[in-house]
């Protein structure tokens, strides 16, 4: 008995030993995992810069969106506002053709029976202008002006000073009742040169009715039945004139118009 004592004592010191070494093994603490955490920060990083191109995604969409309604939209308002016109040019043509038709039954048909140019087809002038025949209004102001100041004159009326280019106007001016006016003739110094204040040149023509035309008196005025030259600031008689309104009765079919006549 005596010799198993020492035996069995190393055992039990060596169990001890085995179990006190595996208790400390099970109280060192073991590292934690980290899978099982959330996410690093590198990953919560990028989360601003995918809301940025989020955003940016939907308003570029916005956009093209916008203008997808927009180039749709366009014809649309065009063809609208090409309707309004033709119905305001349609409206406008027959309040004018309107207006025609009631000038022409009352200052034609229905006027003064002792005009010359009453009936059919008439020249209507403004009031205070005269028609003496052709197609041409003329006003015969009372006072006497300078060249530069009747020219003025006759231009704030939408008209200019009496001009003689034909024949015709040469043989009817002689019949005014004054003998001397403005003309709207003037010397272009640049090219040396009379000119009419519509800007044509005097014709060789019309250079047969004029008479001492000198350079250093630039207006011209007519005299009974000659074209003279003379001194700009000379106050003289002057006549105004104008195209008159010629008016011709037509057949459209189911009523009668009047429009204007062609030139």
């Amino acid at each position: 008995m005596l010799f198993f004592l020492p035996a069995m004592t190393e055992e039990v010191t060596y169990a001890n030993l085995k179990f006190e070494n595996s208790y400390e093994l099970d109280n060192i603490t073991k590292p934690e995992d980290t899978k099982k955490k959330g996410p690093s920060t590198s990953s919560r990083s990028c989360w601003p810069v995918v809301l940025i191109l989020l955003t940016l995604c939907l308003a570029l969409l916005m956009a093209v969106v916008t203008l997808a309604v927009l180039f749709f939209q366009i014809p649309k308002d065009y063809r609208k506002q090409l309707r309004d016109l033709n119905m305001t040019k349609n409206e406008l043509h027959a309040n004018f053709s309107n207006t025609l038709q009631a000038m022409g039954y009352q200052l034609c048909l229905e006027g003064d029976k002792n005009l010359k140019n009453n009936g059919q087809n008439c020249v209507l002038c403004p009031a205070n202008w005269k028609w003496e025949g052709g197609d041409t209004c003329y006003y015969h102001p009372e006072k006497m002006k300078s060249w530069e100041e009747s020219h003025q004159f006759c231009s704030s009326r939408n008209s200019t000073l009496l001009l003689i280019k034909d024949q015709a106007k040469l043989s009817l001016v002689q019949k005014f009742p004054r003998r001397t006016y403005w003309l709207g003739l003037i010397v272009r110094p640049q090219q040396r040169t009379w000119y009419w204040t519509d800007n044509t040149a005097l014709t060789e023509e019309q250079k047969s009715w004029t008479k001492q035309l000198s350079f250093n008196q630039p207006c011209a005025y007519f005299h009974y039945s000659t074209i003279y030259s003379g001194t700009c600031k000379d106050e003289i008689y002057y006549i105004c004139e104008k195209p008159a309104i010629q008016l011709q009765r037509g057949n459209n079919h189911w009523q009668e118009d009047w429009f204007v006549r062609p030139e």
